[in-house]
């Protein structure tokens, strides 16, 4: 199965003669209500395995934007 991309967040990154695939944070940008830039660091950790990890089976697009969307200050019930 392919990777979706759905927030266009891959990206290569050339050293020497190899190439390595990341997922870019600053994707989520542009996601309404993105709270990505002011998240804790672990917490961007995560987000980041959640965009390599998006298959549409056990990680989909809606969980990405769940996390991306969080405001940490904000209780939850």
């Amino acid at each position: 199965m392919s990777h979706p991309n759905s927030f266009g967040s891959r990206a290569t990154l050339s050293v020497g003669d190899r190439q390595y695939a990341y997922f870019r944070l600053d994707a989520l940008d542009g996601l309404a209500g993105s709270t990505a830039r002011t998240l804790p660091f672990s917490l961007r950790v995560l987000l980041e395995n959640l965009l390599r990890g998006e298959d549409n089976a056990f990680v989909k697009q809606a969980d990405v934007e769940a996390l991306a969307r969080w405001d940490v200050k904000q209780p939850v019930d």
